[in-house]
């Protein structure tokens, strides 16, 4: 018999899809701070491998059939910080109200790097912040205001 647990990505998929990002973290109380309090994302699975020394953490909005997650891997042990290497860009969250999320970032360790502002005239609010590991995100808004909102 299989074990479900192993099949949380679907066992049944007939095209592929996103499943998950992975970063490297030095501090899971830090993250979690951060991902789950911070930016109000569910904490999925966390996964202990002591003959490995690893932890991996599942965080998303939903679960695991309805939206890709971030797979956040912490090696235990590691005291320096990651080289996040010139290739890595940032990590895209859509947000309801932007200049709310950097707030509540910013009071969960987060580092705001660039404060709302719009790309062009009438499109959404966006912001970019780092995570406690320095992990750029980037903050879309996906609300649109109303004319009443000014």
């Amino acid at each position: 018999m299989t074990d479900d647990k192993l099949w949380v990505w679907g066992a049944d998929a007939t095209r592929p899809r996103l499943l998950h990002s992975m970063i490297r973290i030095r501090d899971v109380d830090a993250s979690l701070r951060f991902y789950r309090d911070g930016m109000g994302m569910k904490l999925l699975d966390r996964y202990d491998f002591e003959a490995y020394e690893f932890s991996i953490l599942f965080l998303s909005f939903d679960d695991y059939g309805d939206g890709p997650a971030i797979e956040l891997t912490y090696n235990w042990g590691v005291e320096e910080p990651y080289s996040h290497g010139s290739g890595y860009g940032h990590i895209a969250l859509g947000v309801p109200d932007v200049a709310e999320t950097v707030k509540a970032l910013a009071g969960h360790g987060g580092t705001v790097t660039r404060e709302p502002y719009q790309l062009v005239p009438g499109g959404p609010t966006m912001a970019f912040v780092k995570d406690p590991d320095g992990y750029a995100i980037e903050l879309i808004q996906t609300r649109r205001p109303d004319a009443s909102d000014g």
